[in-house]
């Protein structure tokens, strides 16, 4: 299992990059990335929307109101679709990864099972890091966290210069 290519802003970029057991995969979609274990033979355990077939279609994410998902075990070629993926391990500075083989035997013993969904608490990647690190990490759920804060405090700011500027106005 292998890509041999990816879009770039340059054009073409052509690489070999073959995932081992264990390996985290990031598969890159608009506007977000999903996330999957690598367990060999060209498959990949993840969680995808529990309704058929939503998260693995490659243009269809699950969504912020989906609230069970279920983890199912594909060939990566037909989660990622057409879609740019790379190994992702960078977390492994930050923690220590699981065995390999306890990785692989705790995605085979997930698939089947529904889970409840979080976009921000428990979502895709946050699944993906439990199994290679025991530990739910997400950094998409982190920056959103942080987006979502940052437009409610400049909600807030705008609110607030509005309102002065009324109280100021109404004064001259």
């Amino acid at each position: 299992m292998a890509q041999l290519f990816s879009q770039g802003k340059h054009g073409l970029t052509f690489f070999l990059q073959s995932p081992k057991p264990g390996d985290q995969i990031e598969i890159y979609r608009i506007g977000y990335q999903h996330w999957a274990i690598y367990v060999g033979d060209g498959y990949v355990v993840h969680l995808t929307a529990a309704d058929e077939g939503t998260g693995s279609s490659p243009s269809i994410p699950l969504s912020a109101n989906t609230k069970k998902a279920v983890v199912k075990k594909e060939k990566l070629s037909k989660v990622a679709g057409n879609n740019y993926w790379k190994v992702n391990n960078e977390k492994d500075r930050k923690y220590k990864a699981r065995p390999v083989s306890e990785i692989i035997s705790n995605a085979n013993r997930c698939v089947g099972k529904k889970i409840a969904y979080n976009v921000v608490m428990n979502n895709c990647e946050h699944f993906a890091a439990i199994l290679r690190y025991g530990r739910p990490d997400s950094r998409q759920a982190e920056v959103g966290l942080w987006a979502t804060f940052a437009a409610a405090v400049g909600a807030v700011v705008t609110g607030a210069s509005v309102v002065a500027a009324a109280i100021i106005s109404k004064r001259h």
